[in-house]
């Protein structure tokens, strides 16, 4: 497994209150949408998860620290912007269990939330 190049601490730069507000802005229109939505593909197709996806690296964080605060679908994304995924095998499906599989791989590159 290679160790992707995701900076420790992105949202520290100048551009980061900018990106900190687009990605809540785009993950609380993500979360409206997909409301209803039971089917992971789905939710993951939506345009504002898209687009947060198309930030990159700057949003693991930013992903991380949300997963911390509320479990959710975000693992499409993180996998997608790390090409990583760190949860075992007998915790799939368990959004708990991968949420902190997440929360602690960030935690193990010195990613803080």
């Amino acid at each position: 497994m290679t160790t992707p190049s995701i900076p420790t601490n992105p949202v520290s730069t100048s551009s980061s209150a900018a990106t900190r507000e687009r990605f809540h802005r785009l993950a609380s229109e993500w979360k409206e949408q997909s409301r209803y939505l039971s089917n992971t593909a789905q939710m993951a197709m939506l345009n504002p998860y898209q687009r947060i996806i198309g930030m990159g690296p700057p949003v693991v964080p930013l992903i991380l620290e949300e997963l911390e605060r509320e479990p959710d679908q975000w693992f499409w994304a993180l996998e997608a912007i790390t090409d990583e995924n760190p949860v075992p095998q007998d915790a799939k499906g368990k959004v708990r269990l991968m949420a902190q599989a997440w929360i602690d791989w960030g935690k193990r590159l010195g990613i803080d939330p």
